[in-house]
């Protein structure tokens, strides 16, 4: 597995991974909210962040997307979820910084456990205006030696 930054090129390929995966695990958010979000994460959310794809003999199978230290995204796709992609992403981000913090749906119960198993904390929780879903916001923190 390859990892190397986003292009221009890929936009459309990771926006397409985005929704996908976004339908599937967020169930309970109804699709169409999903739909409205792809021009605004192909135009403003992707090129506005820190974003890196994970590669499987050229073809995109996950991304990762910071802004500063805030991990805005993180995605696999569905049928290669649960073989390491994510975690690889995430180390990846972690080598480049000293603290990590996100947000993630209280009912996204798998990837509330994939960050608590990758070193992150619940800090507190909210609740996020446009779904109306309660969401943890969780931290990481690189450890000294």
């Amino acid at each position: 597995m390859e990892i190397r930054e986003l292009s221009n090129e890929d936009i459309n390929a990771v926006v397409e991974l985005w929704y996908n995966v976004s339908v599937q695990a967020h169930s309970f958010i109804p699709n169409d909210y999903w739909e409205k979000n792809k021009e605004a994460m192909a135009t403003q959310y992707l090129p506005g962040s820190e974003c890196y794809l994970a590669l499987n003999e050229e073809e995109i199978v996950g991304f990762v997307a910071m802004v500063e230290d805030y991990l805005a995204a993180i995605f696999v796709q569905t049928n290669m979820q649960g073989s390491g992609i994510g975690k690889k992403l995430l180390d990846f981000i972690k080598s480049k910084r000293e603290a990590i913090q996100l947000k993630v749906y209280k009912n996204n119960f798998k990837s509330i456990q994939f960050y608590k198993q990758q070193g992150f904390s619940v800090l507190s929780e909210s609740i996020e205006e446009s779904t109306n879903e309660i969401e943890y916001y969780m931290e990481w923190k690189k450890v000294r030696q």
